[in-house]
């Protein structure tokens, strides 16, 4: 397949619901291991970070428009695409020029200002979001069922989690930061086991989430709305679906675990 052909196919699959594997195929195909964006002469995005990106966006149901491509000059290529869907990028045409290697995207960047921050902007959003999930599943994997105090690596990974601002609301009850940590450490000294079930992006600060908490006296399911300030997290709420939360107070017993059960942990 030629490169154009490649460009397209892979494209062509935004808005439409596919196999993942067969996505990261298609974009291995069309971009080369050493891609690089050079955002804005300082700043750049390789193809890890383009990955992370793509995924978000199809994953919003964005679809995308291929509006040109053509080849600049013998190996170089330029293309717009239209995206409409998401937030960050609904109503935005990206304009770009790139080099290829070994038939692959290479090098290039944005050739417009427009193009720029709003390939700026997506990237940070992607990145942010990246850095939120991945420090609460580090924080969350120290709640492994063994009964521990909240020590310094928890507190750590604790203040890497969570904005100084920090508000767990719980069925009218916010809870800030201070508060939030001492539930966690009701957590950990009753050996409860905390697991990341889904994180999913809704928009540029925005993110639905579902967690499961077990311990001896209950094993429960809850999905919540996050909402991120830079790459900490600044506030939890239930989910509009979500079931009044249980009280998790020691001693209580609950037995059932549904699927849209709101829980009074970092969902």
């Amino acid at each position: 397949m030629t490169i154009e052909e490649n460009f397209r196919g892979f494209y062509s699959n935004f808005g439409i619901e596919q196999d993942p594997s067969k996505l990261r195929h298609l974009f291995d195909e069309l971009y080369h291991d050493n891609f690089k964006n050079e955002l804005d002469g300082t700043h750049t995005l390789d193809k890890d970070q383009l990955w992370k990106l793509q995924t978000i966006v199809i994953k919003n149901g964005t679809v995308a428009t291929v509006l040109m491509f053509k080849y600049a000059e013998p190996n170089v290529v330029e293309y717009k695409i239209h995206f409409k869907g998401t937030d960050e990028l609904v109503g935005k045409t990206v304009h770009c020029a790139y080099e290829l290697m070994d038939g692959k995207i290479c090098r290039g960047r944005a050739v417009d200002e427009s193009s720029i921050t709003t390939i700026s902007k997506a990237t940070t959003a992607t990145a942010n979001f990246y850095q939120v999930q991945k420090n609460a599943q580090a924080l969350f994997t120290l709640f492994d069922g063994v009964p521990k105090p909240f020590d310094e690596e928890m507190n750590k990974a604790f203040e890497a989690l969570y904005h100084q601002d920090f508000v767990h609301n719980m069925d009218g009850e916010p809870l800030n930061k201070d508060q939030w940590r001492e539930r966690l450490n009701v957590f950990a000294e009753t050996g409860t086991r905390i697991l990341l079930l889904k994180f999913e992006v809704k928009d540029e600060v925005h993110f639905e989430a579902g967690i499961r908490v077990i311990n001896k006296n209950i094993d429960v399911v809850g999905y919540s709305r996050g909402t991120i300030s830079g790459s900490t997290l600044l506030e939890m709420k239930p989910h509009e679906d979500s079931k009044p939360s249980y009280a998790m107070m020691p001693g209580q017993k609950v037995v059932l675990a549904e699927e849209h059960t709101h829980i009074a942990i970092a969902q």
